[in-house]
């Protein structure tokens, strides 16, 4: 396998996927399968080989390849990423799987892409980032939904201020319907459920607490849904792109409410010792895919959704509709949206504008969480490709490398065959690079508040 990986190599267009199995990069492969140059070679490799070669079928030609690999065994790993021109990674969660694979692709020489939502990994990438522009080697960090796309929204609107002060971004991830999904996402949503993170405040680095804030956000169909600040890698990457910017926020939700609140109860009992890790995990799959769950875990959920209701974030008849449903195994429209909002000035006038993208629409591809950031994934790749002629090394952020005109117009290219042009209208129609503060000004895909109208 290595001497054929070799072969496929002579021509520096191998890409090697590690954790090709998982829905999100198999989103990522259906849209290469569709819009990849015809010369790159993608080599699939997953802990489950049955699933590797299932990805191969997804590109009904000969340039992909699967079979077996495990990551955390260091000599499988160095010799898959010899000779490869790319390194994708797409194994979760990326607190425990990043560095071994970003380590590999430095040694390689190779260029290194992930979708690392993960903060501790963000961190770990900013500090390797002199290794690897010494070894030729750029780390492509983030390039997903969130962070991803967030990232790309909030430079959009930073380069049209003159100053900034502030960036949220947001995310909302909707109900859809009983889904399986891999451990590893459901580890990472566990994660962020509670407990410290690294976020940016007053300018630097700074310790806060993931959920434990809530706010509103002013997006269509979303007014009423509760944001929590959670521990995600926006705030780190753009307060470091953006060194002036005094805070940074990341902002995230699931539709509907309640499961915002399940999560935080099953988190912070996981991390007070009074469930373990994987019986948090398996009960957050299970209750997810609308399967039978532990009783002793239901009434740690129970007590963060309990906490919601005091709190004044959700109503008790939010609860109670949600019980309704669960019982009645009716699903809730879905509801998902991504967004950031930055404040500053601009001609001496304070300032706020808010980018989005209103993913609530039935017709939108964007609903499902694992198809918006597969396609978002590919965008950015097919993007990081041209860059390679710039010759930029290092840690690079999407927002350091990424046009954004470019992006959206590559994104729009790259969602699900049949879904049509429904995001090329509506990111068409982008702010001004001189908007006028005299009024309040609103357009299907983004919104400016002069300070007296601003959304509070």
């Amino acid at each position: 396998m290595v001497e054929a990986s070799k072969d496929k190599a002579s021509n520096g267009r191998r890409v090697l996927v590690v954790g090709a199995g998982g829905s999100m990069t198999r989103a990522f492969l259906r849209a290469m399968a569709q819009a990849a140059p015809k010369d790159l070679r993608f080599d699939l490799r997953d802990l489950n080989e049955e699933a590797a070669r299932s990805a191969v079928g997804l590109f009904g030609d000969e340039r992909a390849t699967g079979s077996r690999l495990d990551l955390f065994n260091g000599a499988e790993l160095h010799a898959a990423a010899s000779g490869a021109a790319f390194v994708v990674n797409g194994a979760g969660p990326f607190h425990l799987t990043a560095e071994p694979v970003r380590r590999a692709a430095i040694a390689a020489g190779a260029d290194y892409f992930d979708i690392d939502d993960d903060v501790e990994s963000a961190r770990q990438a900013l500090a390797m980032s002199a290794e690897a522009e010494t070894a030729g080697s750029a780390l492509f960090v983030g390039c997903g939904a969130s962070p991803g796309l967030t990232n790309v929204l909030a430079l959009d609107l930073v380069r049209r201020l003159d100053a900034v002060s502030s960036i949220d971004v947001a995310w909302c991830v909707g109900d859809e319907g009983p889904v399986e999904l891999g451990r590893s996402v459901i580890a990472h949503t566990l994660h962020m459920g509670a407990g410290d993170y690294v976020g940016w405040r007053d300018g630097a680095p700074a310790s806060r607490r993931s959920f434990a804030t809530m706010r509103r956000l002013p997006l269509p169909g979303l007014k009423r849904q509760p944001f929590y600040e959670c521990a995600h890698p926006e705030p780190v990457m753009l307060g470091s792109s953006f060194q002036k910017v005094l805070d940074v926020t990341c902002w995230g939700t699931l539709h509907p409410p309640p499961l915002n609140g399940m999560i935080r109860g099953v988190a912070e009992a996981e991390r007070a010792g009074r469930i373990d890790t994987e019986g948090a995990i398996d009960f957050l799959r299970a209750a997810i895919a609308a399967q039978p769950t532990d009783r002793r875990a239901e009434k740690l959920a129970i007590e963060g959704v309990k906490r919601q209701i005091r709190a004044g974030e959700i109503s008790r008849v939010d609860y109670w509709l949600f019980v309704l449903n669960a019982l009645l195994k009716r699903q809730y429209p879905t509801q998902a949206a991504t967004a950031a909002l930055v404040r500053g000035a601009k001609g001496g006038q304070p300032i706020e504008l808010l980018r989005y993208i209103d993913s609530t629409p039935p017709e939108s591809p964007l609903k499902q969480m694992e198809v918006a950031t597969g396609c978002a994934e590919a965008a950015f790749f097919l993007e990081a490709l041209e860059d390679r002629a710039k010759g930029r090394k290092g840690c690079l952020f999407p927002e350091r490398w990424v046009d954004p005109a470019a992006f959206y117009l590559r994104l729009d290219s790259c969602l699900p065959p049949g879904a049509g042009d429904w995001l090329g209208p509506i990111l068409a129609r982008t702010p001004p690079a001189d908007p006028d503060l005299s009024s309040v000004e609103a357009t299907s895909g983004w919104r400016l508040f002069s300070d007296a109208d601003r959304y509070r």
